[in-house]
């Protein structure tokens, strides 16, 4: 007897403590896509060769951009291109050369890496604007991107 009471009054704590807890709703975002992706881009800086993160902006022509095959182009300036200098961390925009290594990307998942050199990826240092290549790592907030349309956006931020 003693049992069954105590199996009662459990059931009714859960169901009043439940009673309590706030109702929330979910939408999901579509298929593909991350609910958390767009809110900062990668962007060059216009008319110089700056590639940074920048708040997601629809008028900045600096943050569109066009994979062509496994090189990365300005949409605006389609010769100009998304370029490592070679045995640096450094990344930024340059003239379309496709004897440039450092110009060859793979885009794998929320992943972009050197084609040649597939061990380092697009990162962004978290919290700052700065872009580099560094080792790619999966659990590097800063190395997931998604690709929405032109624009190129941290996956994460």
């Amino acid at each position: 007897m003693t049992l069954g009471l105590r199996k009662t009054v459990a059931a009714a704590i859960v169901a009043l403590t439940a009673s309590f807890l706030p109702a929330v709703s979910a939408t999901a975002a579509e298929p593909g896509s991350d609910a958390r992706a767009g809110n900062y881009c990668l962007a060059n800086t216009w008319n110089t060769p700056e590639v940074r993160t920048r708040q997601c902006d629809s008028f900045d022509r600096g943050q569109y951009w066009t994979v062509d095959g496994d090189m990365i182009k300005l949409s605006y300036a389609p010769d100009y291109c998304l370029a490592n200098t070679w045995n640096t961390p450094e990344v930024r925009t340059r003239p379309c050369d496709s004897f440039d290594r450092g110009q060859h990307w793979t885009v794998r998942g929320q992943q972009i890496s050197l084609t040649h050199a597939s061990g380092y990826c697009l990162a962004n240092t978290w919290n700052t604007p700065e872009v580099r290549t560094r080792q790619c790592d999966g659990f590097d907030r800063g190395q997931h991107w998604t690709i929405n349309g032109r624009q190129i956006s941290l996956t994460y931020a």
